[in-house]
Order: structure tokens, then sequence, then C-alpha cells
């Protein structure tokens, strides 16, 4: 039963006493005719009672009463922009129900103009956000490709000739040349790690989720790097025993750049003694405890923890509170290994929460630092 149909019953006269009810309303003849309006409808109109006597519908919104008819016909309603005043943007819901009185239809009118300009607006704003960040990607792919092809031919070059490509070099040359080529490598560096940030603070950075081995993935990173750590005499271990499943779900190259750069990280810091990496399959409370949210049928096993532990100085509570900001330290004077590391932090801390984890620091000075994160290994919804 329509609830309208509740409030108006069979009457023997076409007048109704709109006045009583809080909407605004006017019937209509199955004709199409104007019958009856309260003030409440002529207020919304800015009508006077004498032009509301010779008004029809076709003239005061889109649609006229074949519109009023297909509502009342189908239960709905619909959101409509007055023909009456357009100056003024008066946007109507209107619903309408077919009475028990002489084939009458009943049609509520209401006043949406100002969600549906809110609406209007945030349409607009998605549409400009969306072009606008679309040129955003476009600019920064240009921008990157300007700024680091001069760069790598100025490596390229002189790599070739420090090689002998261009001919014999004397001793005060390739002195030189070293120089450019160092330089010129921090510099690339530097520029790409700088663009990959602004990338991704911007959005713009697509993902690949799949199913990979994560054991095969540590063991490669671990030989890559074992040789380095042996260079500074350092121990290098790692330790999968808490590892429950070799299996994650995940972005693989995220991951392994996440794992690299906390890696090397921790031996660029570590001057003697050991590095500890540990992986393991963390329980539920110690997710909670990292600050993630938790869908109350997650099992045990669906994240990871991946922590590294170096043998540096440590951090201060101020330095742990800023680790992963490069922006934290601008006004100090920053050498290019420093902007570098700040920048290689950022990033990463940037791909585990695109990954929905949570990445940390902890530390205490002489003790040495642990860089730890949590993410999920299972396909919930990333």
């Amino acid at each position: 039963m329509n609830l309208l149909s509740l409030f108006f019953k069979p009457a023997k006269t076409d007048d109704i006493p709109f006045e009583y009810y809080p909407e605004a309303m006017m019937m209509i003849s199955t004709s199409g005719e104007i019958l009856q309006a309260n003030q409440k409808l002529l207020d919304i109109f800015k009508m006077t009672p004498e032009e509301f006597d010779t008004a029809e519908l076709f003239n005061m919104f889109d649609g006229g009463y074949k519109l009023i008819e297909g509502l009342a016909d189908t239960g709905t309603c619909t959101i409509v922009r007055s023909k009456l005043n357009p100056e003024d943007e008066l946007y109507l819901e209107i619903m309408a129900s077919r009475m028990p009185v002489r084939d009458r239809i009943l049609i509520t009118v209401r006043d949406e103009t100002s969600s549906q300009k809110m609406l209007s607006k945030l349409m607009f704003e998605h549409e400009y956000l969306t072009k606008h960040t679309k040129n955003k990607d476009v600019y920064l792919s240009k921008i990157s490709n300007e700024l680091t092809s001069p760069l790598h031919s100025v490596v390229g070059f002189s790599q070739a000739i420090l090689e002998g490509l261009g001919g014999d070099v004397n001793e005060k040359q390739e002195k030189y040349l070293k120089i450019i080529n160092k330089n010129s490598e921090q510099l690339l560096e530097l520029m790409q790690k700088l663009i990959d940030y602004t990338k991704l603070e911007a959005g713009l950075y697509d993902y690949n989720l799949k199913m990979f081995d994560f054991v095969t993935l540590i063991t490669n990173v671990f030989n890559e790097y074992k040789l380095k750590a042996e260079q500074k005499k350092l121990v290098l271990t790692v330790d999968l025993n808490g590892l429950l499943k070799r299996s994650c779900y995940s972005d693989e190259a995220l991951i392994k750049q996440v794992i690299t750069v906390l890696i090397e990280n921790a031996i660029n810091n570590t001057d003697k003694g050991a590095i500890r990496v540990a992986v393991s399959t963390p329980n539920i409370e110690i997710v909670k405890a990292a600050g993630l949210v938790v869908m109350p049928e997650t099992g045990d096993k669906t994240y990871m923890m991946f922590q590294v532990t170096d043998g540096s100085e440590g951090l201060s509570e101020d330095e742990m509170y800023t680790a992963f900001d490069p922006y934290a330290n601008a006004d100090d004077d920053i050498s290019k290994k420093s902007l570098i590391r700040g920048l290689s932090l950022g990033i990463i801390y940037h791909f585990i929460r695109i990954l929905k984890g949570k990445m940390w620091v902890s530390s205490e000075e002489g003790e040495g630092t642990t860089y730890s994160f949590i993410i999920p290994s299972e396909k919930i919804g990333i």
C-alpha cells in the first residue's frame, strides 16, 4: 500500500486540506489539469495563487504530465530542474501517487537545490582532480626523461672514455673522469628517487599483485648482499624459522625493493658486528598492536612480518619520528648520501602503505636500530 493513500482518503469534493501536511503538494486530474496546491508548493515555485491558476505542468518542469504518470505507475521518484525562473537553478524531487478520488494524482515536491548543487560541485571537482592527476602523471613521465636521459649519457660516456673507447687518457684526465662518473651516478640515483617519491605522493604508482615464493625472494636478496657485508667484515644472517608458509600474495617487485633498501641501509650504517634479518608469521595480536585493522574472520597466517636489526649507534627519539620523512631535515646541511637514504626510506614506507601494511622503526642509542614491517600475505582486499 502506498503510504500517501493513508493520508488522503476518498473525499466528496476536490478540496483536500493540503495545509496540514509538511510537504509541498498539488493535485492533478488524469488529463493533466492542475486542480489544487498548498502554499508550500507556491513558495517553492515563487508563484502567487493567481499565477498558479493559469499554470501548466509542462511549463513547471521537464516531462510534464508524462513524467508524473510514469512516476505514479512505477512508484518511483526523480529529480528535475524547474523551468520557472531558470536563473535560480531550482532542482526538485518529484514523487507521484494515484489517489482513489475521482482518478486524481497526488504530486509531492521537495526542494533539492542545495544537495544537487553540492553533488554537481563534487562531480566537477572529481573530474578536475582526475584530469589533474592524469596531467601530473604525464608531466612527471616527461620531466623524468628530460632529467635522467642527459645524466645517463654523462655516466655512460664518462665510463666509456675511462675504459679507453675514446683513446688513451693520461693520469690527470682519468682522475677527473672518475670524479665526473661518480658524481653523475649519484645525481642520477638522487633524481630517480626524487621522481619516484613524487609519483608516490601523487598516488600515481600502479602495483601488481600476485602469488610468489617469499623464501626464494629473500634468499636471492640475501645472496646478493652477503658479499657486500663480508667486505665490511660484517655477519649477515637470515632467520626464517618463524615463517609458517612460503607463499605470499603481494607485489613481488615492491617487496624486493623494500627488503633491498632495508638491508643495504643496515650494512651502510653498521661498522662492525652483525646484521640480523628475521621473517615470521605474526599472530593477530601482534598485527593489531602494529596498528593494522584486522577483520574478525582473519586467520593466523594472513600476515607476514619482516625485521632487520643493524649494529649502528642507534637513533634518537626525534630521528625515529622522522625516519621515513625525507623533508624532515630540509633546514640542515644534507649530503647527497643522506638525501638518497632519506628518499629511499620514504619510498619504501609509501610502498608498504600501498600494500595495506605498516612500517615502523625502533631503536636505542648505542644499541642498534630495527626496521620492521607487516603486510598481508593473503588476498584480503588490497
